[in-house]
Parts: structure tokens; sequence; C-alpha cells
């Protein structure tokens, strides 16, 4: 009787993971393919180098040393294009263990 519950349980399951999964999908993919296929203008890449070069300015204005100014702008100013890049290579990672 056991197994028969057993079936049944992995029967139920699978029937929500194949009506949820779909979903899901459309839900990460629509926002990737956005995420991929941004463009940026001229003026909103020299806006974004003015922000990055400011923040990293005003560090060293403080009294931060060089490379630590550099970390930290590095950790305030990421790509977006470096995000997919370590999720789809942490995806792939998980799959090779």
């Amino acid at each position: 009787m056991s197994e028969e519950s057993d079936v049944e349980e992995l029967k139920e399951i699978l029937s929500v993971v194949r009506s949820e999964v779909p979903g899901l999908l459309r839900d990460l993919i629509g926002p990737l393919k956005e995420l991929m296929s941004l463009t940026v203008s001229p003026e909103e890449a020299r806006e974004r180098a003015r922000a990055i070069a400011a923040f990293y300015n005003e560090l060293l204005e403080h009294g931060l040393p060089a490379d630590l100014a550099l970390e930290l702008t590095k950790e305030n100013f990421v790509n977006p294009y470096s995000i997919l890049k370590e999720v789809f290579s942490s995806g792939r990672r998980k799959e090779e263990e």
C-alpha cells in the first residue's frame, strides 16, 4: 500500500511541476531577454561614466587608498552583462557537478 501512495504522491508532484514550470520559465525568460537586449545610448554611457568617476574620486578625496576605492567602485557599479554571465556560468557549474 505504501508503494501505491508513493506513486500517487509522485504523480501529484509531477503534475504540479508540469503545470507550474512553464510559467516560471516564461517569468524568467522575459526579463532576461529584456536585460540582454538593453542598449545604452551615448548620453547614458557618458552619464554612467560620470557617476562612476565621481564616486571613485569622492572616495579618494575622503582619504581611501586607491585600491580600496577601486574595489568599492567595482562593487557598486555592476555591469548587467556580468550578472548574466555569472548566473549562466553558475548554472553550468551546477550541471557539471
